[in-house]
């Protein structure tokens, strides 16, 4: 054998070991090197792949998004983006169409408006999606324009501390003019005492005076059982509670703080859409959507087949008329779309939410 061919072999032995990984100096760097590209350039690939998945849905949505923006604009309104189309109003947003719900159930607006100018403490009892948050935001807006009250609001209970809760009552009280005094109190951060148990305290300081000018504070709250501890010791200080929450949260408030519970006004249940609501439910959101006045009467996009069929789906639930709705406009686009008829010869019935969803001509 010649000295190259001793070599060559002496090579061809080297490389085996260093894809066998065995200990050979810098042939066994040189083997994690590749290891290590072939791993960037697989992942390299499931990068791209992946973002050529994303970009046909994202251009697809944007195409969505167009198509019913463009519908919105034909039916006289000036959207921006899908959350100002029809329909898609939330309770708790600001700028929720007034009053789209609970106007309808008068004897609960009654009682309501009754225990508060009694000054009691109430609880508004009804299951999910009948319009309690919906009801909390029309008080929150109506009564904090009301001299007599000072309303702080608590959206998020779960996530809400005792202490946070005192202190969202003493801010409120300090906007209305009832501050405390820093010098009565350990520490004080920014008109708020710092320990939990002197900021209990302040708060029966500031609705005492606020009683004293017969200016009454209110709170109110979504989700009654989450913050259990804490009301019994606001509404001990002074402080009116309104708060809401499903059968269950009433049941748990009654076994676990029963005090709080026999001083609740309780008011159950929500009255469900009848159908002349579901029409003007959908009347009012068009109206609001194309920045008009609400001057009664029907509207013209929805038949009146698909009102009594929206009604008869949802049972009048006021969370479910909106969504029912939304999916009927939204194929009502597509079928604008589709077909490139005038807008004025679309119609909602209940025929289109059995069609074909797409966006071919």
């Amino acid at each position: 054998m010649s000295g190259d061919d001793a070599g060559r072999r002496r090579g061809g032995d080297s490389a085996s070991t260093e894809l066998q990984g065995e200990p050979g100096g810098g042939d066994g760097e040189r083997v994690e090197a590749v290891v290590d590209r072939l791993r960037e350039l697989r992942t390299d690939d499931e990068r791209r792949r992946r973002s050529t998945e994303e970009g046909v849905l994202l251009d697809q949505m944007a195409e969505v998004e167009e198509r019913l923006l463009a519908f919105g604009r034909a039916l006289g309104g000036d959207p921006d983006d899908a959350s100002d189309l029809p329909f898609t109003e939330e309770a708790g947003r600001d700028g929720m169409p007034e009053p789209l719900y609970v106007r309808h159930d008068r004897t609960l607006l009654n009682q309501i408006t009754s225990w508060l100018l009694q000054d009691q403490h109430i609880g508004q009892i009804s299951p999910y999606g009948t319009g309690k948050t919906a009801l909390r935001e029309i008080l929150e807006r109506d009564l904090g324009q009301w001299e007599e009250f000072a309303v702080a609001s608590v959206t998020n209970p779960l996530e809400t501390t005792p202490r946070a809760l005192y202190e969202r009552v003493l801010r409120t009280a300090a906007e209305a003019g009832y501050e405390i005094d820093p010098d009565d109190y350990w520490q004080v951060r920014d008109g708020i005492p710092w320990a939990t148990g002197e900021a209990k305290r302040a708060v029966g300081e500031v609705a005492d005076a606020a009683r004293e000018d017969g200016v009454t504070l209110l709170v109110l709250i979504d989700e009654l059982e989450d913050l259990l501890s804490a009301l019994q010791v606001t509404g001990d200080a002074g402080v009116r509670l309104f708060v809401s929450g499903t059968p269950a949260g009433k049941e748990r408030l009654s076994d676990v703080k029963a005090t709080l519970d026999s001083r609740l006004r309780y008011y159950e249940g929500i009255e469900p859409f009848g159908l002349e609501d579901v029409d003007e439910y959908v009347a009012r959101s068009l109206a609001y959507f194309r920045g008009e006045e609400y001057g009664g009467g029907s509207q013209d996009l929805f038949t009146s087949a698909a009102i009594a069929d929206v009604h008869e789906r949802t049972g009048g639930n006021p969370r479910e008329v909106r969504l029912e709705c939304r999916e009927l406009f939204t194929r009502a686009a597509f079928v604008w779309y589709r077909t490139g008829r005038d807008v004025e010869r679309i119609n909602v019935t209940p025929e289109l939410r059995h069609g074909r969803f797409g966006m071919e001509r």
